[in-house]
């Protein structure tokens, strides 16, 4: 498993319902942190809370957030502006969570390229197949 923390943020129960998706699936590890951004809740607000969960700011760090532009994305923007070690994505799914809880790397940047590789891998559209040959058959027997 990976080194690398990583906080799960965004608006709303965003973070906890990931974390209660992923329990059903798989044991999130333990330098996995889930923070909700509530209604109510200020930019610096949040901020602090980043700040409890991070401790050594020198460790690798991936924020995955629910929104580009949204403030969970931009406070950990702003964290990652001033250190270099720290990376944060955007949009990805519980499918790319998942799959990057048993990721081996422990360099932030590669950790979040395939959170968001792996993400648009298994970002689908359902499509029903339309049957090729939509005549009825041609039976010589007449049934």
């Amino acid at each position: 498993m990976s080194s690398v923390q990583v906080i799960v943020s965004g608006h709303g129960t965003f973070a906890s319902g990931m974390e209660g998706a992923l329990k059903l699936l798989a044991k999130a590890p333990d330098n996995w942190s889930f923070i909700n951004f509530a209604e109510g809740m200020s930019d610096k607000q949040l901020a602090a809370k980043f700040d409890e969960v991070l401790g050594d700011k020198s460790q690798q760090v991936v924020f995955f957030t629910d929104l580009a532009g949204g403030t969970p994305y931009k406070v950990a923007a702003t964290l990652a502006y001033q250190h270099s070690n720290f990376q944060v994505v955007a949009g990805c799914n519980l499918g790319s969570l998942l799959e990057t809880i048993f990721s081996d790397s422990d360099n932030a940047k590669e950790y979040a390229e395939k959170l968001v590789t792996v993400s648009k891998q298994g970002t689908q559209l359902f499509e029903t197949e339309t049957p090729k040959n939509t005549q009825p058959a041609d039976d010589a027997d007449g049934i």
